[in-house]
């Protein structure tokens, strides 16, 4: 049977879409730039560094706001002296940043579930002029408040990380630069924007760490960024594709937002994402012929400042005839991926997919509806219709089609509707004498055309 399948493996990435904004102000190029330029800077978003595992399947993109906001505390408390270089791996602070502290973290087994940080006192471990002070809750809740109570932590010399509200009501953490009588200044992980109100109108949520570094914090130097803020209506665009479908940009609409520092703020209206003005779509790496999930990457730029947002498209699975080359099981669920068991593959069983969804596909029979994991399956080849008896197509009508033909008749009084050993092109070779239907009569039939 295996001859007349063409077993191409396809591996999946699962489907997730995001959408994010990163930095910044007008930087140099990353080759020429310094770690001293660019920290205060630092996006768990940046590719550079966003793959990066936290354990347990998390990454720095996902999970990294927190060890972000610490690795952007250790270069403004300026901490990353030798003895922390030879703990985390490097040479030169240049060397230094949050891909290197989350790769630190894991060698010391530093993350628990989700990437969270297992243990306060890691930071220390890993780099020695940091000092753990607590993790508490701020006692006020208003804007002057808080900044009274920062004020007074930063004067006694603790650097301060924060909780903020995320969109969706999620956890977010952002490093505290600075503050003054009317703002908190803040480095945040996913967003360019300097004024914490400006972007979280919630502003802190209770809960903050203290840290103490190599120097103490400063308010000095406050420097406010002016950048526009790229949006993108990721509900009107198309993010599911089939196996082979091309890239539809014009179902998204695509809205720029910024400040000016002169002529304060401003916004452009939406326009369709394949047409809009000063907006840069780079979608090059989509590839319509090979299963996975893709980045398009959308960028805009204005005299004070660029920004960029990026949203993850997703090619699933070829629908069609998928057989099972393992000795090994698989299970078909009632749900994509979950769910209970509904139906169990095993070696040679043939199913068809009519529909796909990333990696995985649903059977829907009499018998039973599910859905299977294809990296676990392999696609059958479609190639051209078999000669009537050829079954294994090999160029002749023998016993080897006889007993592919017998096979399938036992095991069809045992499998659900829905799970064959044959495939559609296999089972139209075996109906030998053409009536509509593969029986016994199909067997005499074979039997009297070996014999001659």
């Amino acid at each position: 049977m295996e001859s007349s399948r063409a077993k191409k493996l396809l591996s999946v990435i699962s489907a997730t879409l995001t959408a994010f904004c990163l930095m910044t102000t007008a930087m140099p190029e990353a080759e020429a730039a310094s770690v001293y330029d660019e920290y205060l800077s630092w996006s768990q978003l940046d590719p550079r560094w966003s793959g990066t595992s936290m354990g347990d399947g998390a990454t720095i993109r996902d999970s990294g706001c927190l060890l972000t906001s610490l690795a952007i505390m250790a270069m403004h408390s300026g901490s990353i002296d030798s003895a922390a270089m030879g703990n985390l791996g490097i040479s030169s602070v240049e060397q230094f940043d949050p891909g290197v502290l989350a790769d630190a973290y894991s060698s010391v087994n530093g993350f628990s579930y989700d990437g969270a940080i297992q243990s306060w006192g890691t930071a220390h471990q890993l780099i020695p002029s940091i000092e753990w002070g607590w993790d508490d809750y701020f006692q006020s809740s208003s804007k002057s408040g808080l900044i009274s109570e920062i004020s007074g932590l930063m004067a006694d010399g603790w650097h301060i990380i924060a909780r903020v509200n995320a969109p969706y009501g999620a956890y977010h953490w952002v490093y505290i630069r600075a503050v003054d009588s009317d703002h908190i200044y803040m480095c945040d992980p996913a967003n360019d924007c300097d004024d914490l109100y400006a972007v979280y109108p919630e502003g802190i949520q209770g809960e903050y760490w203290a840290l103490k570094g190599a120097n103490p914090p400063s308010n000095s130097g406050v420097v406010k960024t002016y950048a526009p803020e790229l949006l993108i209506d990721i509900n009107a665009g198309k993010t599911l594709y089939d196996f082979g479908e091309e890239l539809d940009l014009a179902s998204f609409t695509a809205k720029v937002i910024g400040t000016d520092p002169k002529l304060g703020p401003w916004e452009k209206a939406a326009e369709r994402l394949s047409i809009a003005k000063n907006v840069k779509v780079d979608a090059s790496s989509y590839n319509s012929e090979r299963a996975g999930k893709y980045p398009i990457i959308i960028t805009a730029e204005t005299e004070y400042a660029s920004a960029m947002i990026s949203f993850d498209v997703t090619v699933s699975m070829p629908k069609g005839e998928y057989y099972l080359d393992s000795n090994e099981s698989v299970n078909l669920t009632s749900g994509c991926g979950s769910g209970k068991k509904v139906a169990e593959l095993k070696k040679d069983n043939v199913v068809e997919i009519i529909e796909a969804d990333g990696n995985f596909g649903r059977v829907r029979s009499n018998d039973f509806e599910g859905w299977a994991d294809l990296t676990k399956l392999t696609l059958c080849d479609a190639g051209e219709a078999h000669a009537v008896g050829d079954i294994n197509n090999d160029g002749s009508v023998d016993k080897y089609d006889l007993s592919l033909l017998n096979t399938y008749l036992i095991d069809k009084k045992t499998l659900p509707d829905g799970i064959s050993t044959l495939t559609a092109a296999e089972l139209a070779a075996a109906d030998i004498d053409c009536n509509g239907v593969v029986d016994n009569t199909d067997v005499l039939a074979f039997l009297t055309a070996i014999r001659g």
